[in-house]
């Protein structure tokens, strides 16, 4: 863990945004089972293995396996219950401050995974021109990871409930998570993936940058958004850095509540 998000995670989600946006069917192609074996393997042994543009389907699978395989799922069942609940009772005008209240209140760690991985989940969605994922088929992919729908008779409902929850939590992001996301993009346009597709993505550089924000930034003030805001501004300013292109300017002190 580093800044309250596991490195794989990081890792994984650093390399599919500068490689995998416009990856036709990411998400949806699982890549090759030997690669996805090895890629875990690494992961499993705490390592971090050198991946390239031919690993995007294969990284992707297992970003899903990450999430899968976490205890309790992302979203633990008593918070899904309730989430659940307003999502079925709430109109829109009343929906959005009852599923924020509800989403507040999650374990630190899963928030923190919660943010990275819908705000990603947006970038794709934003380049659904070439991927063809949208929020629509995002959500029928990580619905049923997002949340572990227990074994019983209602299962299938329950799990259709979650698709379309998932929808439109990433749909209606700004009403229900923090602006902590940086507005300016890494997303790499069709000439730049051309021009970088030999270039490796680095794990120790990854991992020396991270530890380098770790250790330069100072504790937040005023409680969770505020050093959640800095997490995330530390680690998009670092693939900023490796673009030219993307600047993170921190929002002022007044916005952090």
């Amino acid at each position: 863990m580093r800044q309250g998000l596991p490195l794989a995670l990081t890792h994984l989600v650093g390399f599919l945004e500068k490689h995998g946006l416009s990856t036709c069917g990411l998400f949806r192609v699982g890549g090759t089972v030997l690669r996805q074996y090895e890629l875990r393997k690494c992961f499993d042994r705490g390592g971090f293995p050198k991946m390239n543009v031919e690993d995007v389907h294969s990284s992707a699978y297992v970003l899903k396996h990450f999430l899968r395989t976490l205890p309790g799922g992302l979203i633990p069942e008593p918070f899904m219950i309730e989430l659940l609940k307003v999502f079925k009772m709430f109109r829109l005008s009343k929906r959005h401050k009852a599923v924020k209240k509800i989403l507040d209140t999650i374990p630190e760690e899963n928030y923190n995974i919660l943010c990275l991985l819908t705000f990603f989940l947006s970038r794709v969605a934003a380049a659904s021109h070439a991927n063809r994922m949208t929020t629509t088929n995002l959500s029928i992919e990580f619905g049923p990871i997002i949340f572990h729908v227990p074994q019983g008779p209602t299962k299938l409902e329950e799990e259709e409930m979650c698709i379309s929850f998932t929808e439109y939590m990433l749909d209606n992001l700004r009403h229900l998570l923090p602006n902590i996301y940086p507005q300016a993009s890494a997303i790499n346009t069709a000439g730049d993936a051309v021009s970088e597709a030999e270039e490796d993505f680095t794990p120790k550089k990854c991992v020396q940058q991270v530890l380098l924000a770790e250790t330069s930034s100072k504790p937040a003030k005023i409680g969770r958004l505020g050093r959640l805001r800095r997490r995330f501004l530390h680690f998009w300013q670092k693939f900023g850095s490796r673009n030219g292109r993307c600047k993170v300017e921190p929002s002022g002190a007044g916005d952090v509540q």
